[in-house]
């Protein structure tokens, strides 16, 4: 439970490698243990402080010990020296007895030579006396040993004289004048010898001092460094690390050590700063969750408030239909409380005018997961009838499993009562448009008929006047009868088109395959054939095939390409196109030529009956044309238009929707 989460995260692939993370793990131990060793952790820094302090104190010791040591042999020194003081002044004492006659025992005095000798040779060379190591003087004083060994063998040779002397009975006063001299002198060079190794000692001592300083000046050096150290490398990150703590703990997630080492106070600092930032991020994270749940409480506030006051009814079931919650629109529609909704079943507004197949439909759609809309036919607590439009959809839980539903409901009585209303007035009015249409029907086939004959007659009768006058010199008669047979004969190709108008869509439309490319070039190969002396270039895309009533998309064509060949009877090459294109997912149909155009401020009144906009005496035609286009389009559920400019062409565009749509 004490585990880091960082520690947990790095310990997760571990786990999920198996088996071989073991070995992997092995040689990644072995390869890490050098570097481990290598690690500076603070035992091991202490370590090398103290360590450090050791071998200053055995340096400290060690120096002590030899300044010491070098003080003991000096003295020693300075003793050994001394007493050739005392073994020349003893010889001395000796010899005199002996010449006196007090003694006449040798040994002594030989005794006396001999341990002279042998300090001296000591003092010279270095050797042990008495147990002690003394090293041979020092080579200022060198010089000194060695008179005094000179005076040394002076003085043996006087008292051997003397000795001489006394045994031959003759006096020896010179001889024992020139031993004192010798004995003064050898006296004189032991007392500079000694006085020298003073100096020697003093010195010694004042390098021992210094020495000694030195150490302890090492020695505090030593002491502040590690002072500074732990003070800078363990103190100030401590102390750093536990600021932090306290800021972080006041709230300053921002808080960081920033502090790195390789030793466990580095580890400690990056461990904070990294529960740190992870802590900061799921604090940030707390309060961005916190803040998203203030605003769905407020959300779902703002719901609960639109459902209590929604002029829909809402229901909410649990998965078996019972009733779990009734909004206040539901009390005021069917006069139940929601003390007496809830925990009832829906089936208390059943009015058993319903077929049960649609609550069958209903239960189905709602088991498989979708969503059911109907109109149900209810039964208010009073008794009384009403309609709804009811939405019913499924609730799930994050298995997926239905626990509720949540129902929506719309009181449309009224809107029923209106379209009853609606489908009675269309009835009566369907009733009666059928017969103005028939009495109409009539009434155009009567007219046209009975038009038809009188324009007949007049034609017939112009035309036998103008054979009659073809002798006669009466122009302006001859100009008037040939105005009335064309004024009759477009007259009659007006009754015509009128008749064409009216029957469209009287007979049923049959849908079939129409291959627009063959029929398009049917109809200007027939338009060509009228007129062989005029130049056309026609393209025709192939392959645009539709379904719908053969007999009035040729009518559409005829009276499209029509109109493409009539208004480029100016041009030297007639350009008449025919293709198709696909815009907004629609199919377009088009046929475009390099005619006379028209003004586009007037496109709209293309379609109408009766409309023109080019005079007669430029080109011939009823104002009919179009507006059968126009019906016949709008009877395939498709719309037409045109663009053009004047003197540069027009495109007519139309589409077929619906059983009319293009099958390329």
């Amino acid at each position: 439970m004490g585990t880091a989460p960082w520690q947990m995260r790095a310990a997760a692939p571990n786990r999920a490698c198996g088996k071989h993370t073991l070995g992997e793990g092995g040689a990644m131990a072995e390869a890490t243990l050098p570097r481990r060793l290598l690690r500076p952790t603070i035992s091991k820094k202490f370590a090398v402080f103290f360590g450090l302090i050791l071998l200053v104190v055995a340096a400290n010791g060690l120096v002590i010990r030899t300044l010491m040591k070098e003080r003991e042999g000096i003295a020693a020194t300075i003793n050994l020296a001394g007493s050739l003081r005392y073994l020349s002044q003893a010889a001395q004492a000796e010899l005199l007895r002996l010449a006196v006659g007090l003694t006449t025992d040798r040994q002594a005095l030989d005794g006396y030579f001999r341990r002279f000798e042998h300090v001296l040779g000591t003092l010279s060379h270095g050797g042990s006396v008495d147990g002690l190591e003394i090293e041979r003087l020092p080579a200022g004083i060198m010089p000194l040993a060695d008179s005094v060994q000179a005076s040394w063998a002076d003085y043996r040779a006087d008292a051997a004289a003397i000795l001489r002397k006394r045994e031959l009975g003759e006096g020896a006063a010179r001889e024992f004048e020139h031993f004192y001299a010798d004995a003064a002198a050898i006296l004189a060079m032991t007392n500079d010898i000694v006085g020298k190794l003073v100096a020697h000692v003093d010195q010694s001592e004042a390098r021992a001092v210094r020495s000694l300083v030195i150490l302890a000046l090492f020695d505090f050096l030593l002491l502040a460094a590690g002072f500074i150290v732990i003070r800078k490398r363990l103190v100030a990150p401590l102390r750093q690390l536990a600021e932090a703590s306290l800021r972080f703990a006041a709230g300053h997630y921002d808080a960081r050590t920033r502090f790195r080492s390789h030793d466990e106070i580095g580890q400690l600092a990056e461990a904070f700063d990294q529960m740190a930032e992870k802590t900061e991020r799921h604090i940030r994270q707390s309060a961005r969750d916190l803040e998203e749940i203030r605003n769905a409480e407020k959300a779902l506030l703002k719901l609960s408030q639109a459902v209590e006051h929604s002029p829909a009814t809402v229901v909410i079931t649990d998965r078996d239909g019972t009733i779990e919650y009734v909004n206040p629109k539901f009390t005021e529609i069917t006069g139940y409380s929601r003390r007496e909704a809830v925990g009832q079943n829906p089936r208390i507004l059943k009015s058993g005018t319903t077929p049960p197949e649609v609550y069958a439909d209903m239960w189905s759609t709602l088991l498989r997961g979708q969503e059911w809309r109907g109109e149900l036919e209810n039964r208010k607590k009073n008794g009384d009838l009403f309609w709804e439009a009811t939405r019913i959809s499924p609730l799930r839980n994050e298995e997926g499993a239905i626990t509720h539903f949540i129902v929506v409901k719309e009181d449309i009585t009224e809107r029923k009562r209106a379209e009853e209303e609606i489908l009675r007035l269309n009835a009566g009015l369907e009733r009666r448009v059928q017969e103005r249409t028939r009495d109409l029907e009539s009434f155009s086939y009567s007219v046209s008929h009975d038009l038809r004959a009188p324009v007949r007659s007049i034609n017939g009768f112009a035309r036998l006047l103008k054979e009659r006058c073809d002798g006669c010199h009466d122009a302006q008669a001859r100009d008037s009868l040939e105005r009335i047979i064309k004024s009759s004969l477009r007259m009659g190709d007006l009754i015509d088109d009128l008749l064409r108008l009216s029957q469209i869509g009287r007979s049923e439309i049959s849908f079939e395959q129409v291959d627009l490319s063959g029929l398009a070039r049917e109809v200007l190969g027939e338009l060509a054939d009228h007129a062989p002396e005029r130049k056309l270039d026609a393209r025709i895309e192939e392959g645009v095939v539709v379904r719908g009533d053969p007999q009035l998309l040729r009518i559409v064509l005829e009276n499209l390409l029509g109109n493409a060949w009539k208004f480029t009877a100016r041009r030297e090459t007639a350009q008449i196109g025919f293709g198709w294109r696909e815009e907004s997912g629609r199919r377009v149909i088009h046929i475009r030529d390099n005619g006379a155009g028209f003004d586009p401020r007037y496109a709209n009144r293309l379609f109408g009956a009766f409309q023109r906009l080019h005079r007669a005496e430029d080109f011939e035609g009823t104002g009919i044309g179009l507006a059968i286009v126009a019906r016949v389009v709008g009877l395939h559920d498709g719309r037409i238009w045109a663009e053009a400019e004047p003197e540069r062409g027009a495109t007519f565009h139309f589409t077929l929707s619906g059983e009319g749509s293009l099958s390329v």
